[in-house]
């Protein structure tokens, strides 16, 4: 049994999801989104309670379970509330989503499951077609949800094969992610005068080459948008951060 460690790869490693006919497999991840505002003292007092930051903490959990064909079928349960040292409420939304479809060895899903929740989630939504050697770089662009429902766009994302770990008997990918997106507000706040931005992302993931399974993965976002009311400049700042647990092999269905 190999030794944890940096494994050696010299002929490169291939990335590819390995999803077992007729299985069950559990995942998870935690988002904190943060939305402050940027203006002046006497603005500020005006608006109140409504300049104040707003903290909302998401937990989503998604249980996969595969036909005897490998087709995916995917139940969501997300749980959203308030956060922050002073919460205006304390109540828990809840919400419940499906996804049938399939994944490709390269995490590509028929049909599409964009837009994406969270720019996070797009981190590692697709793997390089051939074995890679460390050091290498791939690139490739999905739609993404700010918040849900603050404002969606697009993100372009470079991921790096930084090294690869044996852990446990298993190769792990380490991969650099770095993201450059272009996102917008809602079409309410569009009307004020809030245009187009850049987003920015960057983080870790892993990906379990010996299992097919992505792995851990932290990744932070930060987008600002800005705007003149009555001759004053007000921003709305968003930060972001996206924690994934590995996916995990359960009991057959």
């Amino acid at each position: 049994m190999a030794e944890d460690g940096v494994a050696v790869v010299a002929a490169g490693v291939q990335l590819a999801w390995h999803l077992a006919p007729s299985a069950a497999y559990t995942s998870s991840t935690h988002m904190s989104h943060v939305v402050s505002y940027d203006m002046n003292g006497t603005l500020k007092a005006l608006m109140g309670s409504r300049a104040d930051d707003v903290t909302i903490l998401e937990d989503r959990a998604v249980s996969t379970t595969t036909g005897s064909t490998g087709a995916v079928d995917e139940e969501i349960a997300d749980q959203r509330r308030y956060g922050g040292t002073d919460p205006k409420d304390t109540s828990v939304q809840k919400r419940t989503a499906s996804y049938k479809g399939a994944i490709a060895p390269d995490g590509e899903c028929t049909p599409s499951d964009e837009p994406l929740v969270d720019a996070g989630a797009g981190a590692l939504a697709q793997l390089p077609s051939g074995p890679i050697q460390t050091g290498a770089t791939w690139t490739f662009t999905r739609r993404i949800l700010v918040e849900r429902d603050l404002g969606s766009g697009t993100m372009t994302y470079t991921d790096t094969l930084t090294r690869v770990d044996t852990r446990g008997g298993h190769q792990i990918a380490v991969v650099d992610v770095k993201g450059a997106g272009r996102v917008d507000l809602t079409s309410d706040l569009q009307a004020k005068g809030f245009h187009t931005t850049d987003m920015a992302l960057e983080g870790t993931g892993e990906f379990d080459v010996t299992a097919g399974l992505p792995g851990v993965g932290h990744y932070t976002a930060h987008a600002e948008w800005t705007t003149r009311l009555l001759g004053v400049k007000v921003g709305i700042i968003f930060d972001d951060t996206y924690d994934a647990t590995p996916w995990v092999a359960g009991k057959s269905p």
